[in-house]
């Protein structure tokens, strides 16, 4: 199957999409973070962006500079050269985190669901590495996955209006950090206080898809002194698996 892949197609005049095999894994999501990389290092003429997610690219130019079938041929060039492509080093955020039920709404619930007490379930989640596969939908929220099998819960049936940003859940494989206030149909069964989004910085987060993101359980007035410091305090090196 893996000779059909890439599939390349324009999506409009100033785009062309990128898509790598169907399924979400670390080894065809860090594909798609190659092809990335290759071309933004590529500074080819005309290029004007790419997002990524977990296994699709999806190229911007300037059609007024560079026709598609010249982006195009630098898609496939690279491509060509993926396994020479050396991505950024992994990194490690570990972020605090307080979790119950006053900052954790889905904790008991979560708890009942999988056969766990909500104790264990605190220990599964914030024991657990999680993955960074890239950066969307909302204020560069990073899409995490690795969510241990047993404490797979699928998503609220009906989502919630209103989540208070820094709070940490999942559904099914996924995990999230809430950059901002916004609703949600995840599990959140806890939060930090550090912010992992700021709009007058740029980049607004120091988080890159390919880093990992463990949040380990600490008091709420831990985790609350924990938010009156940077993110960056809160990194260092990892070394991939």
């Amino acid at each position: 199957m893996d000779d059909i892949y890439p599939t390349i197609r324009e999506v409009g005049e100033d785009s062309i999409l990128v898509e790598y095999e169907e399924e979400v894994s670390l080894e065809v999501n860090r594909k798609a973070r190659q092809l990335a990389f290759g071309l933004e290092e590529g500074l080819f003429p005309g290029l004007e962006g790419v997002i990524v997610t977990y296994r699709s690219v999806m190229v911007y130019f300037d059609p007024f500079r560079v026709d598609a079938d010249t982006i195009r041929g630098f898609i496939e060039e690279v491509n060509a050269t993926l396994g020479e492509i050396e991505l950024p080093s992994p990194r490690l955020f570990r972020i605090p985190t307080t979790y119950s039920p006053a900052y954790g709404p889905d904790l008991d619930r979560v708890a009942e669901h999988t056969g766990f007490t909500p104790d264990e379930v605190i220990q599964l989640f914030s024991s657990q590495v999680y993955p960074v596969y890239f950066l969307g939908f909302i204020c560069s929220l990073a899409y995490l996955g690795g969510v241990p099998e047993g404490l797979r819960v699928p998503r609220l049936s009906t989502p919630r209006s209103f989540v208070p940003g820094g709070s940490v859940g999942f559904a099914a494989a996924q995990a999230n950090i809430l950059p901002v206030d916004s609703p949600s149909g995840f599990n959140y069964i806890g939060r930090t206080f550090v912010a992992v989004y700021d709009p007058k910085q740029f980049p607004p987060t120091l988080i890159r898809p390919g880093d990992y993101i463990q949040c380990p359980a600490v008091s709420e007035k831990e985790a609350r002194l924990a938010g009156e410091r940077h993110l960056g305090e809160f990194v260092e090196s990892f070394q991939n698996p």
